[in-house]
Order: C-alpha cells, then sequence, then structure tokens
C-alpha cells in the first residue's frame, strides 16, 4: 500500500492491518472520512489505491461530509468513468442543501422531481422541514418509502 494508508493506520491507531484486503482498507478509510484532520492525508492515501471502485465509494461519503467548495478536487482523484456519479451526488447534495435552508423554491422540486435519485428524494423526505416539499414529496415520491417518509415529516412540521 502508500505511505500515506500506513500514516492513516497510524493515526487511528488502527493496530496491525492487512492492506492487501480491501474490506480493510475500506474499515479504515471509513474511520478517516468522520475525522476532518484527516482528510488530507485521505486524499493521498486515495490518490495510490488500486481499487477504482473503492475510491469511488469513499469519495461519495467524503461528499456527503465536506462543503461543497471541496467536491472538485475529490471527484478530480476518479478515474473519467467514475466521475459520473460523483458528480452527480455532489450536485444533489447542493439540491439538498439549498432545499434545506429554503434557498430553493418548491416549484423547483415539481419541476425536477422525475430527474432526482431515489436517494435525493429520500434524503429531503428525511431531512427538508418546509411544508409544501414534504406534501410534494408525500403525493408524487417514486416509491412508497419515500412517500411515507415524506407524510411522517410533514406531520412533524
Amino acid at each position: 500500500m502508500s505511505l500515506a494508508f500506513d500514516r492513516l493506520v497510524e493515526t487511528l491507531r488502527a493496530g496491525p492491518v492487512d492492506a492487501s484486503d480491501e474490506h480493510a482498507r475500506w474499515a479504515i478509510y471509513c474511520m478517516a472520512v468522520t475525522d476532518d484532520a484527516l482528510l488530507d492525508l485521505l486524499h493521498r492515501a486515495l490518490k495510490d489505491e488500486e481499487e477504482l471502485p473503492l475510491v469511488s465509494a469513499v469519495v461519495v461519503l467524503v461528499l456527503e461530509r465536506t462543503d461543497r467548495s471541496r467536491h472538485a478536487e475529490w471527484i478530480g482523484i476518479l478515474s473519467d468513468e467514475l466521475k459520473a456519479f460523483a458528480d452527480r451526488r455532489s450536485a444533489e447534495l447542493g439540491i439538498l442543501e439549498g432545499l434545506m435552508s429554503e434557498s430553493i423554491p418548491v416549484v423547483i422540486v415539481r419541476d425536477s422531481l422525475d430527474e432526482w435519485s431515489d436517494w435525493l428524494q429520500l434524503k429531503v423526505a428525511e431531512s427538508v422541514r418546509t411544508s409544501g416539499v414534504l406534501d410534494f414529496l408525500s403525493h408524487e415520491g417514486r416509491t412508497k418509502r419515500i412517500r411515507r417518509i415524506a407524510s411522517e415529516s410533514l406531520r412533524t412540521v
């Protein structure tokens, strides 16, 4: 593995880790994602990671925890074939953030709901506290689960 990965293991005091085991590396990366002080070291370790789907999964986790101004930096370490998913998740996180801050009007939800992933619809139903958005999702959400969660959230608004 890389020196950066070894430093992550050492810093996390994770003990001996079989660096040849991608599940063990995943566990280390998941621990590192939760510590903002380790993000630069994690970024370096991921640049050396050979399992590209693993890199993609970790990058998506990081996108959910970091400021959008840093998303391009993280997406940039992905191979071209894996960038599309991370780009979409970054855009969806922007929509979620806008809805949570109420800077995106409800009409946007009505106009673009069909383009949203199930993940985004579910996150909006769980996180947004705007009655117009939740009411719309409770009727028009893609899955029964999304509609149910939106309905439940609507009752608490």
